[in-house]
């Protein structure tokens, strides 16, 4: 490992030690987190007010498979974080996300039954970048990249409204596991804002434009 990179994992390692005291019982501790986000279409509070939306799993690249905390390091160097984990797959939990924001919304509503004439639309995506950027540690970042397809039912199948890659890139307060966890639910926050905007300007469901 480069000298770089050594330096930022022992400066990790201690805020982790820091957090952790005399380490129970001489155990190492893990700590588990789980990703938070809530856009302003739904915190309207207007839920199963839209059209039908299936809502398929989403995908990961390999490298962010890991529940672990992904840390760049340099341009080619990464590491993940033994100590800190999401508790559950950064891909499944992405995806339930998406599913209770764009439920909660007044543009969708859950399908109860998935079959093809209760679903008006369907979304997949895939989840390109999830990790803290650490290549400058005074000014650390977590960076979210996910592609979006959003797709309408015609009748005769399914026709694409929207394909896009939205990234979002949020600054730290510092290099650390909390941090990096609020960092991450508010890049995905600002990605379902700016999504939920994609769709009013494509004329595909009409509502509000606002926000941030």
């Amino acid at each position: 490992m480069k000298t770089k990179g050594k330096w930022v994992l022992i400066i990790l390692s201690l805020y982790i030690m820091a957090g952790c005291g005399n380490l129970r019982n001489k155990f190492p501790v893990k700590n588990f987190y789980r990703i938070q986000a809530k856009s302003y279409m739904a915190s309207m509070n207007t839920p199963g007010t839209g059209k039908g939306l299936l809502v398929k799993s989403f995908s990961i690249s390999p490298e962010f498979e890991t529940q672990a905390f992904v840390y760049r390091l340099s341009p080619t160097e990464f590491s993940t974080d033994f100590y800190n984990d999401f508790l559950i797959s950064p891909a499944r939990m992405i995806t339930d996300v998406f599913r209770e924001d764009l439920w909660d919304s007044s543009f969708f509503s859950q399908v109860q039954t998935p079959t093809i004439p209760d679903i008006r639309f369907q979304l997949g995506g895939k989840i390109i970048n999830f990790y803290g950027d650490i290549q400058d540690i005074k000014h650390p970042q977590a960076v979210v990249t996910i592609r979006l397809i959003l797709e309408k039912n015609t009748g005769d199948g399914f026709s694409q409204v929207i394909n896009k890659n939205y990234e979002a890139q949020i600054k730290l307060d510092a290099p650390e596991p909390g941090a990096l966890a609020i960092g991450l639910g508010k890049g995905i926050e600002q990605i379902l804002n700016t999504f939920y905007r994609d769709i009013t300007k494509a004329g595909v469901i009409p509502g509000p434009e606002k926000g941030k």
